[in-house]
């Protein structure tokens, strides 16, 4: 086995490429249309996507109608492309999306960890090690920009290594801020901040802060700020005026999620939780850690003294550490903002497996087992116990395939690194076909809009004024077709109810609950639990009413 496995290894060293291409592809080809779109963000940029192709609307997003300031438009952009390269239509072009944007991520990926010193090994491994994080390869699977975003911002993290490792930047400041500005243009200012940040800490840790401090610094900085100013001026021209520019764009979603949010507040313990959690299963990599190692003082004293030699691990760490202290410190916290830490956790585990010892990578295979084992088990006899508003499908396949691989884990154990960094994605890969096959579809009414957004359809159709009341913002629009009239405020809605003889209004159950007196004239027609909350239905001047 030791001679096959390092033929194996071998030649994925020769083509890591390939082996990044195939194994994005095994994950994905089989869900690239064979479910709804979930809430909230796949069905929200669904319609901002349908807008932007069918309305026009390129340079300010449009939702439910109304402008929609959330995100810049490239990711939109890049959608259209493959809209026209493809012969899919929607939503197959949004999956499809997805599955670049993950294997983009992958390759930016393995470019840092190259770029950073990483040798062959450990780029393949850190590679091997991003196929295999559960979260990350689901996210293969989600329509969102967080992938490509992400992207962007570890080609532009490499170009900016380029640039300072000598004293002669060349062209690389250029290429780290305009990778900068794309990133940026995806999703907002951390894809500049995160890369500069990463760039000035590493400078200043190994004493060659004045290397930034350079013309062509200048240069790239203002290159993506001038790329930047093409889109906010087209905002200003589109908006016809600078005032949604400084409330909504700059203000209410830069500055105000930064410093005091409106939407997913958390305290600065957030994302010690979370990242373990996100990071499964290579969190149980700590299985092996030498911890008694990072008491000595010693061990500390050679890293302070070794500063100006560093390297790509202590770019990994610099990275890494830099981007959660300053996401710990926003106050807008959301997991998916942790991505960009990936890389170079993974550039971390990967080399740490290279150098142990075969005691210490036994813990980590055995303890990655027994995970494997507990999902396994608990998908496996427990499925039909999860509280779900559906009958799950699959799961039962999802985790024999996850108890083999606990079985295939426990039998590498004691054979090196590399038969375990080779297994775990094929392990994620097959794990996979169940799941996007069987158990994602299965969930549909219980995670998407479309069947409640279907039966609204068919009254607006029939001449029933589609409106919502308090809900997030444009879940039902792309499957109804229809823009609903939406607000916060119960006398607004009722105003609209009554001005209309025909009308159809969604409501989340918790919330009609509270409206005292409630409305005679409201028939309850429909009913569905999406996302863990019950969105009700009603009708004035049904059918069923005359």
């Amino acid at each position: 086995m030791k001679e096959l496995t390092a033929r194996i290894w071998n030649a994925c060293e020769r083509h890591p490429w390939l082996v990044m291409t195939l194994t994005v592809l095994a994950q994905t080809f089989h869900s690239l249309n064979n479910r709804a779109l979930w809430f909230s963000d796949e069905v929200r940029y669904a319609d901002a996507y349908r807008n932007l192709a069918v309305k026009g609307d390129w340079l300010v997003l449009a939702l439910n109608g109304q402008p929609y300031p959330d995100k810049p438009p490239v990711y939109f952009w890049f959608l259209w492309v493959i809209d026209k390269l493809t012969p899919a239509d929607m939503p197959t072009v949004f999956f499809i999306g997805s599955a670049l944007s993950g294997l983009l991520f992958v390759y930016a990926g393995y470019l840092l960890a190259r770029t950073i010193g990483a040798g062959r090994g450990t780029s393949l491994g850190s590679a091997l090690i991003l196929l295999s994080s559960l979260f990350l390869c689901a996210l293969f699977h989600y329509s969102r920009m967080d992938l490509l975003f992400g992207a962007f911002i570890l080609a532009s993290h490499a170009a900016f290594f380029k640039a300072y490792a000598t004293d002669r930047p060349g062209l690389w400041p250029l290429w780290g801020f305009l990778l900068a500005g794309v990133a940026t243009l995806i999703k907002g200012p951390l894809g500049f901040l995160f890369p500069v940040l990463t760039t000035l800490v590493f400078l200043l840790w190994n004493g060659n802060l004045k290397r930034f401090l350079h013309r062509n610094t200048l240069i790239g900085f203002g290159a993506m700020i001038g790329m930047l100013a093409l889109w906010l001026g087209g905002v200003v021209w589109v908006m016809g005026g600078f005032d949604y520019l400084f409330d909504q764009v700059l203000g209410k979603h830069v500055l105000k999620r930064a410093t005091n949010t409106f939407h997913h507040k958390e305290g600065w313990e957030y994302y010690f939780i979370a990242l373990p959690a996100a990071w499964l299963p290579w969190t149980l990599t700590l299985a092996g850690v030498p911890f008694r190692k990072l008491l000595k003082e010693s061990f500390w004293t050679n890293i302070w003294q070794g500063r100006k030699r560093a390297g790509h691990l202590t770019y990994s760490w610099i990275m890494a550490v830099s981007i959660f202290v300053f996401l710990s410190s926003l106050s807008g916290k959301v997991l998916i903002y942790i991505l960009p830490m990936f890389p170079p956790l993974a550039i971390i585990t990967a080399d740490a497996l290279s150098r142990w010892s075969s005691d210490r990578v036994r813990r980590v295979w055995l303890a990655s087992a027994g995970l494997f084992a507990l999902l396994g088990a608990a998908l496996l006899f427990g499925g039909d116990l999860f509280p779900l508003p559906t009958q799950l499908r699959g799961a039962g396949i999802a985790g024999t395939v996850l108890l083999a691989a606990a079985g295939a884990l426990w039998y590498v154990a004691d054979r090196g690194w590399k038969p375990g960094l080779l297994l775990m994605p094929l392990v994620v890969t097959l794990w996979l076909l169940p799941v996007g096959t069987l158990v994602a579809p299965s969930l549909d009414n219980a995670l998407s809009p479309k069947r409640q957004a279907l039966i609204l359809k068919d009254y607006a159709e029939r001449g029933y004024e589609p409106m919502a009341y308090k809900i997030y913002s444009g879940i039902f629009s792309y499957y109804s077709k229809q823009e609903l009239f939406e607000s916060h405020n119960w006398e607004t809605i009722e105003a609209k109810l009554e001005a209309n003889d025909k009308a159809a209004l969604i409501i989340r159950e918790k919330h009609w609950e509270e409206i005292d007196p409630k409305p005679e004239f409201l028939l309850p027609v429909d009913r569905q639990m999406i996302s863990g909350q019950r969105y009700l239905l009603f009708l004035k001047d049904s059918p069923e009413m005359n």
